[in-house]
């Protein structure tokens, strides 16, 4: 390759970006569920990405502790599309389309859902409760 330093930097990168949606193919599902929280710095890095997200859900107790081991699913009942995983403290949604979802959460035996209108990087949150 001929040209300047930069110039060989800066269509290096361009290739590095040309493979990142190769990379990320998962990224692109109509729902995506990510779970996490634990601890201090994730926990806080997850909330300041609130905004980013069309849903954010906070798992708890009524006294306020958080709950992990909560299996949530997360539907588009009209497009037969979901997403589901073992979540808490925090789980974040993320939608390609606006539209109405179901959230379908269960803990200790306990099920709790609740529908949401949702759009991509909607900024949506939600606190779902358990007793333990």
């Amino acid at each position: 390759m001929t040209g300047t330093p930069w110039m060989k930097a800066a269509l290096a990168a361009a290739g590095m970006l040309a493979l990142a949606p190769a990379a990320q193919a998962q990224e692109g599902q109509a729902i995506k569920l990510v779970c996490g929280g634990i601890g201090v710095d994730e926990s806080a890095k997850m909330r300041a990405e609130i905004s980013s997200h069309s849903l954010t859900i906070l798992y708890s107790t009524p006294d306020g502790s958080y709950l992990t081991g909560v299996h949530t699913r997360v539907d588009d009942p009209l497009k037969d599309r979901s997403a589901e995983s073992e979540c808490g403290p925090v789980g974040q949604v993320d939608v390609s389309e606006p539209g109405r979802y179901r959230v379908t959460a269960t803990f200790a035996g306990q099920t709790r859902s609740q529908w949401f209108d949702l759009k991509p990087g909607g900024g949506a949150r939600t606190v779902m409760s358990w007793r333990e």
